[in-house]
């Protein structure tokens, strides 16, 4: 299969399989590419001629055939992916293996990582600054780097937040790094003194709040079942605007808070301007596939399929009236997503564990992503002695693109950027690189969806696209 079409809103979109390059095409084109995959352009010429008229079909087959020329479409396949050595940029720190909450989804069980008797533990200075000195050599020279703290409720470590933002600035004044620094929360701890030492020092802090009080208290109870959502709201309020406004508002829509539109206008009324709403994802450490909080089997993939149709259209909707910008959608992973898709990017390999990323637990040990914490099998090394080369190039030897279901995926070159999750692979079959059938079609459907909106967009404003749609970092992470 070397070009794969499909219609959606009534348009027909045709995609080159070999270099993910995409359009739309009126009927007579769809038709002429369907038949030059098995006949010559001639021989398709004579045939839509009958249908379209001769100077049609002839100025339609001229105008594949120098598509084809150009190596935008009918492209030959690529040569398999070679090794290439990893450079790390970002880092996950596990400061923390306990949480204040009993989220009903959670994938790493309150930061326990499926290990629900060790001690509550807390990551030392000792371990976090080795591991950032580490950062900086495995970068090989790139100047922005990420640092991303993370749990359990990281805000239950704050002090050790606060003493590797101090640490890292010193190597910022010292050898010209910029560090930029990820912390999501539960927001239970996200006081007005908290939250205002995170922004003021250029922490991007993502808040999980879920919906109003009946969805937020069901989803994200405390571990006496007691509802969180007064505590969670009136933190944020205790912010200033312009501090809430630097806040992401991040809501996990489930079969119980699936009116994601109405989701997306409640943390907008709670003036948030940076707003990402995603599924409850069924891969994770102790979950169950049927628990009644996922979008499990057939019927909920369809019904997944069906609210991110509503999603996508809001969206539009939103660019279209200039609601959306990329300052408040750079965060979010359905903008990542189409703005890569739009850029035609991908990231080497397939998902970025290892390769630009690593993870460290509190002990120092490191794995190719927070997904494997806890997983003996996928440690690769240790903050004191590095990354062994020999099992982090064991571990990427599995490679998802190189499996039956990815060779014959019309998505596949698409996917390369992030559709790929040796996470959701390996709690799915435990196989790192043989994909999750329900996660590649929900991919390949939130693909269709985005050409949709690429396509509408442009349409009616093609100027917003590359307003909204900027190829910043995160699309281009990774790619030598």
């Amino acid at each position: 299969m070397r070009v794969y079409q499909f219609k959606i809103r009534d348009k027909n979109f045709v995609v080159d399989v070999e270099s993910a390059n995409f359009f739309e095409a009126d009927d007579m084109a769809s038709e002429a590419i369907s038949l030059m995959q098995h006949c010559t352009a001639k021989e398709a010429e004579e045939k839509i001629c009958r249908k379209y008229g001769h100077k049609p079909a002839k100025a339609t087959i001229d105008n594949l055939s120098r598509l084809k020329r150009d190596k935008v479409i009918f492209c030959q396949p690529k040569p398999a992916d070679s090794y290439i050595k990893r450079r790390i940029t970002d880092l996950t720190l596990n400061i923390v293996n306990s949480c204040n909450l009993r989220c009903r989804y959670c994938w790493n069980e309150a930061g326990s990582y499926g290990n629900l008797t060790r001690d509550n533990k807390k990551m030392g200075e000792k371990v976090a600054f080795k591991a950032i000195d580490l950062l900086v050599r495995e970068s090989r020279g790139v100047k922005d780097l990420v640092v991303d703290f993370y749990g359990g409720e990281p805000l239950l470590n704050f002090e050790l937040i606060k003493n590797v933002i101090g640490y890292c600035r010193k190597i910022q004044d010292k050898k010209g790094i910029k560090f930029r620094f990820l912390l999501a929360t539960n927001g239970v701890l996200l006081d007005k003194e908290r939250g205002e030492y995170l922004i003021s020092n250029g922490v991007d802090v993502a808040v999980s709040l879920d919906g109003p009080r009946k969805i937020q208290d069901r989803q994200r109870p405390f571990p006496d079942g007691a509802g969180s959502y007064d505590i969670v709201v009136n933190n944020i309020k205790s912010l200033s605007k312009k501090h809430r406004r630097r806040i992401v508002g991040r809501a996990t829509f489930t079969p119980y808070s699936d009116e994601i539109v109405k989701t997306f206008k409640f943390l907008r009324d709670l003036e948030f301007d940076r707003i990402e709403v995603c599924e409850s994802e069924k891969a994770g450490y102790g979950l169950e596939p049927n628990n009644q909080f996922f979008f499990s089997g057939p019927r909920g993939l369809s019904r997944l399929k069906s609210l991110y149709d509503d999603l996508a259209l809001f969206y539009t909707k939103e660019i279209l009236g200039g609601r959306l910008t990329y300052a408040n959608t750079y965060f979010n992973r359905f903008f990542k997503q189409l703005s890569r898709l739009y850029h035609i990017q991908s990231i080497v390999g397939t998902c970025s564990a290892g390769f630009t990323l690593m993870a460290v637990d509190m002990d120092g040990s490191i794995y190719p992503c927070t997904a494997f914490v806890g997983l003996p099998k996928f440690r690769i090394g240790t903050v004191g002695k590095g990354i062994n080369e020999d099992k982090v190039r064991k571990f990427f030897d599995n490679k998802i693109s190189s499996s039956d279901a990815c060779n014959k995926c019309w998505a596949k070159r698409i996917c390369r950027g992030c559709g790929s999750c040796y996470n959701l692979n390996y709690f799915s079959s435990k196989n790192l690189g043989q994909p999750d059938p329900y996660y590649c079609e929900l991919f390949r459907y939130k693909t269709k969806l985005m050409m949709g909106m690429i396509s509408d967009i442009a349409a009616r404003n093609p100027r917003l696209l590359d307003k909204v749609l900027i190829p910043e970092y995160y699309a281009t992470r990774g790619k030598l």
